[in-house]
């Protein structure tokens, strides 16, 4: 045999032997009359019932020594597993395998040894029971080796006898134990309806003690009277035909306490044939609670669906093939059909193609992903309206956290889009009056203070008209240019709150009264600050910029270059070309060349000199040619 096949041999063995749980086991004395049995019949002062483990053998039970085990490696006794029937070792001094084994050499003197195996129904050997002697002896006989042999197997069966004894108890605890820790009642009754079992749960539930109802009949006791003839029938036609339609099932029925009260429980009974009787077991469980649990469901449940029938808005439920498991009254009303008529079907079912289309989409949307959508849509209803909706889809999760399907609410909102649609639109054309009137208190503002300075009041649409140009030129949209036009004659204002003595002064200012002056872009600003229309907000920028200069030294905040706003530096050269060309009190008027070419000399410092070209543009293709700028030579260049 080869090395791999004897170390599974050996672990078989040793597997076996510790199936029978032996082992460090105290002395019992089926095995210690086996060996006495063995030392009186062979008249050998030492007899032992030996088993080999691992790396030692131990004895079950042991005569004429007082110890309990030595090593495997002197054991006669792993020689004897070794070969079939029994070992016989006449003289061990004469043995090559035990000249030199302790136990030979040493203080027992170990010279005879005959062991027969102590082998398994299933071939494995466990040990040997085997007989010693300090002397040696003559071969044993083969009637001896057979009742050696005999008594071993006898070993065997007590052995046997005992595993199987020990398997039962195991099996019986267990039974007890479940039994015993059951929650439910259970009752063992036989084929005359006494009881021979009965648990501390059926103590609990009945309120009668065990020994009270052992040999009792169980149907006086537990079965209320007006079903005892029933029982009793049924169980008569059970013995008599072997069917029995309450067998293998659970019933809900009524039960009855020791007290009288009686009580809903579930019963469940198994027939048990038995080679010598037969048996039946019941396991009943009390209801009481469950049913008053299920009662309150139902409550909830009805008042759920009341709740939800009355919510005006449709509100639903689908399962992972779409299909309508739930909705309320207000969700079949839309759809146009009973409750009983939407579920079980799915929207390709109810609408038309291009809304089941969508809704289908959506609905994969929120069952793939897990994730609830919120959205606004018009649908056409089967009935041919068209409806606008503010919806919600949010996935439903069962007890166990699996995905069911989806949860739907839809909200008609069709009427509210129309009200919001006509309050968008009374608010629309009542924001466009009040800025109308706000614009046009603004311009008789504005003209009101051009007038003290301009006897025609022309000034601030002609600045209107020139930045219009100059804003064409430069490439704002139309829109931007129409809202140029309107605000650039808004510039001046602020010259409402400069003093006339001031304003209409035929000579020039001293330093005070232009620092004055300089206060009309401020007192603008804030006239027009907080307006809420693109207009006066264009408006208040103008009034507060253009006074800026390109190189930075201009006022109220000495803005340069393209801090200045576009809108401020176009009305910048719109009102000097303006002021230039017009007579004031202390001044004639300048031709428009002899203003251009002011301008144009100003370009980089004063002005914008893309704003200069563009005005350029403008007159070139607006205007009559001009004159020679020379013919002003002498005009005062005086603008404030």
């Amino acid at each position: 045999m080869s090395a791999d096949a004897q170390q599974q041999t050996e672990a078989a063995r040793l597997l076996a032997l510790k199936s029978y749980q032996i082992l460090d086991t105290p002395p019992e004395a089926v095995y210690d009359r086996a060996v006495r049995l063995a030392s009186a019949f062979f008249k050998a002062p030492m007899a032992l019932v030996s088993l080999v483990d691992a790396e030692r053998q131990w004895f079950k039970a042991c005569y004429g020594l007082d110890f309990r085990e030595t090593s495997r490696s002197v054991s006669f006794c792993a020689h004897a597993l070794e070969q079939d029937g029994v070992l016989v070792v006449p003289d061990a001094r004469q043995d090559p395998r035990f000249v030199d084994n302790p136990l030979v050499t040493g203080e027992l003197h170990i010279r005879f040894y005959a062991g027969a195996p102590l082998v398994t129904p299933d071939g494995q050997k466990l040990g040997t029971l085997c007989i010693l002697d300090q002397q040696p002896r003559a071969p044993l006989t083969p009637d001896e080796c057979q009742m050696l042999q005999h008594l071993a197997d006898s070993v065997v069966s007590e052995l046997e006898l005992r595993r199987t004894l020990a398997r039962l108890t195991h099996q019986e605890a267990v039974h007890a134990a479940v039994l015993n820790s059951s929650l439910d009642a259970v009752i063992v009754m036989d084929e005359h309806g006494k009881v021979t079992e009965w648990n501390p749960a059926a103590e609990r539930l009945f309120g009668y003690r065990r020994e009270e109802l052992i040999g009792q009949e169980l149907a006086a006791h537990i079965i209320p009277p007006e079903w005892r003839d029933a029982h009793q029938r049924g169980l008569a036609h059970y013995l008599r035909t072997g069917e029995g339609p309450v067998l293998g099932r659970r019933l809900h029925l009524t039960a009855l306490r020791r007290t009288g009260e009686t009580f809903p429980c579930e019963l469940a009974i198994t027939a048990l044939d038995l080679p010598n009787e037969r048996l039946f077991t019941a396991s009943l469980r009390d209801l009481t609670d469950v049913e008053a649990a299920q009662s309150a469901l139902e409550s909830s449940n009805r008042l759920l669906r009341a709740v939800v029938d009355t919510v005006p808005e449709a509100i639903f439920v689908k399962d992972q093939a779409r299909r309508y498991t739930m909705i309320n009254e207000a969700g079949a009303a839309q759809i146009g059909r009973l409750v009983e008529d939407i579920l079980g079907r799915t929207d390709d079912e109810l609408f038309g193609a291009e809304v089941a289309s969508a809704s289908r989409l959506r609905d994969e949307q929120v069952l793939e992903q897990a994730q609830g959508i919120t959205y606004e849509v018009t649908d056409q209803l089967p009935d041919g309206a068209r409806r606008t909706f503010w919806s919600s889809k949010l996935p439903a999760w069962g007890p166990d956290g699996t995905l069911t399907g989806l949860i739907g609410v839809a909200i008609d909102i069709t009427e509210r889009k129309v009200s919001e649609t006509t309050i968008q639109e009374h608010n629309t054309l009542l924001r466009s009056r009040v800025e109308a009137a706000q614009v046009e208190v603004l311009e008789r503002l504005a003209r009101a203070a051009e007038y003290r300075d301009d006897d025609t009041g022309e000034h601030m649409t002609r600045v209107g008209e020139t930045a219009a140009g100059i804003a064409a030129q430069l490439g704002l949209s139309p829109e931007e240019v129409q809202l140029l036009r309107r605000a650039a004659p808004m510039h001046d204002v602020g010259k409402i709150g400069v003093s006339d003595s001031i304003l209409l002064k035929p000579g020039r200012l001293t330093p005070d009264e232009f620092e004055v002056v300089k206060t009309h872009c401020l007192i603008g600003s804030n006239i027009l600050s907080g307006g809420q229309s693109p207009l006066v907000v264009l408006a208040e920028e103008i009034a507060r910029t253009h006074h800026e200069r390109w190189d930075g030294s201009g006022y109220p905040a000495g803005l340069c270059g393209e801090q200045i706003p576009i809108s401020g530096r176009i009305v910048a050269v719109a009102d000097v070309l303006d002021a230039l060309m017009s007579e004031r009190p202390y001044k004639r008027a300048w031709s428009q060349a002899a203003a251009l070419a002011e301008i144009q000399t100003q370009a980089g410092q004063h002005f914008d000199p893309q704003v200069v070209r563009a005005l350029e543009h403008v007159l070139n293709e607006s205007g009559p040619p001009l004159a020679d700028p020379a013919e002003e030579a002498a005009v005062p260049k005086t603008v404030h």
